[in-house]
């Protein structure tokens, strides 16, 4: 069994052991190294393995992946294979296993947060490269957290991060176990490892975690959403929520910039501005609609189907809004049919009192359907001669 010394120190970058067995990977050009000891985190309860070097004498390899099996045996998986029984010295990525601490000490803050103001239990944790997460139940089957609670999950962390509160982790004796205040029950039996954070987080966890509140940093929720009938809190913390922040107000002065306001007041320069390009969006589609009708009516011909004005017109690309808009006006006045092409989109209408079937006609040129007074669908302008040819013929044929 590989004695694991990140337990007594997880701020141990540099270590020396000794190979104790070197197998084939499980993908070509790897290799698996067992250590007598080794201070790598294999992936483990959420939290994502550590990376890094093994160097040994003529020869070095990187750590790309550690696992341990079920006897306890922590392998490395290297692009280079030491020989068994030869000195090496492991040297952690100390950025990644600093971002790692950061994200679960943030984590079991958060949690025990959760448990003590709201009644939530977490079941699950997730470290990703960019955010974080973790899901819980929550009393009643709530699946939602509001904004207040939310704050109050924030604020309650960072006050308790600021207080710089120490935090131990240690191998209780069975009799001390059965009376610590643990915020819920191990999932494991022997070996129970402990992190108590000052007087208000107390857990069973085998993961790394900073050894003070203060080197947490801060914490940040993103967001809270339900996920298989549990609460889905996603969250970042120490350099992730500082460079979040920082991405966050340059693109808030950018846009403050462009609407010449101060941040605070963004939003409401934000709805203005939502508002006006709507009324701006109306003005131009009546406007729009207004233009395409006087086309409709400039494109009546009353000698191919007699009785009936036809506009058989080909457009260029059109809001389809107007389109439908102005379709609609122009079949308003008893006989009128339209067959309309809009850069690719059909449009076959006509007036109530129209003998004209236009679900089905266009069914007959394009592909599209529709009700029998108004149809639409993908086509080209080739369609609106056939279409045409057809009403002709079959009038002809008729009469």
């Amino acid at each position: 069994m590989t004695e694991r010394l990140y337990y007594e120190d997880a701020y141990l970058w540099r270590f020396d052991g000794n190979v104790t067995a070197c197998r084939t990977g499980k993908r070509p050009g790897q290799w698996e190294v067992s250590l007598d000891r080794s201070a790598f985190y294999p992936t483990s309860g959420g939290q994502p393995h550590d990376t890094g070097t093994l160097k040994w004498k003529g020869g070095s390899a990187r750590v790309l992946d550690v696992e341990a099996d079920e006897t306890g045996e922590v392998w490395h998986t290297v692009d280079r294979a030491p020989a068994a029984g030869i000195p090496v010295r492991g040297e952690i990525d100390g950025v990644r296993r600093t971002d790692h601490m950061e994200q679960h000490g943030g984590e079991h803050m958060l949690a025990g947060a959760l448990w003590e103001k709201l009644g939530g239990t977490t079941i699950g944790l997730h470290l990703g490269a960019e955010e974080s997460s973790i899901d819980a139940d929550l009393p009643e089957g709530r699946t939602h957290l509001t904004e207040e609670e939310i704050r109050l999950l924030e604020d309650t962390v960072n006050e308790r991060i600021r207080l710089n509160a120490p935090i131990r982790c240690w191998f209780p004796e069975p009799e001390e176990l059965r009376k610590l205040p643990l915020r819920k029950p191990p999932t494991v039996k022997e070996h129970v490892r402990i992190v108590a954070m000052g007087d208000f987080e107390m857990v069973a966890c085998g993961g790394t975690h900073p050894d003070a509140t203060g080197r947490i940093g801060l914490v940040k929720i993103l967001s809270a959403a339900p996920a298989r009938g549990k609460v889905r809190i996603t969250f970042v913390c120490g350099g992730r929520a500082v460079r979040l922040f920082q991405a966050v107000m340059r693109s808030a002065g950018k846009a403050g910039a462009a609407l010449s306001c101060p941040v605070d007041e963004l939003s409401r320069a934000a709805a203005e501005l939502k508002y006006r390009l709507a009324e701006v969006q109306k003005k131009a589609n009546r406007y729009e609609t207004q233009d395409l009708l006087s086309r409709f009516l400039e494109g009546e011909n009353r000698e191919d189907l007699p009785g009936t004005a036809l506009a058989a017109l080909c457009l260029p690309e059109h809001e389809a809004k107007a389109v439908t808009e102005a379709a609609a006006a122009y079949i308003r006045e008893p006989g009128k049919a339209l067959l309309l092409c809009c850069g690719e989109r059909l449009t076959f209408a006509r007036s109530a009192d129209v003998a004209i079937d236009m679900n089905e006609l266009i069914r007959r040129v394009a592909r599209g359907g529709g009700r029998p007074e108004m149809a639409a669908g993908a086509g080209i302008p080739e369609c609106i001669a056939a279409a045409r040819k057809i009403l002709i013929t079959e009038r002809n044929r008729g009469s």
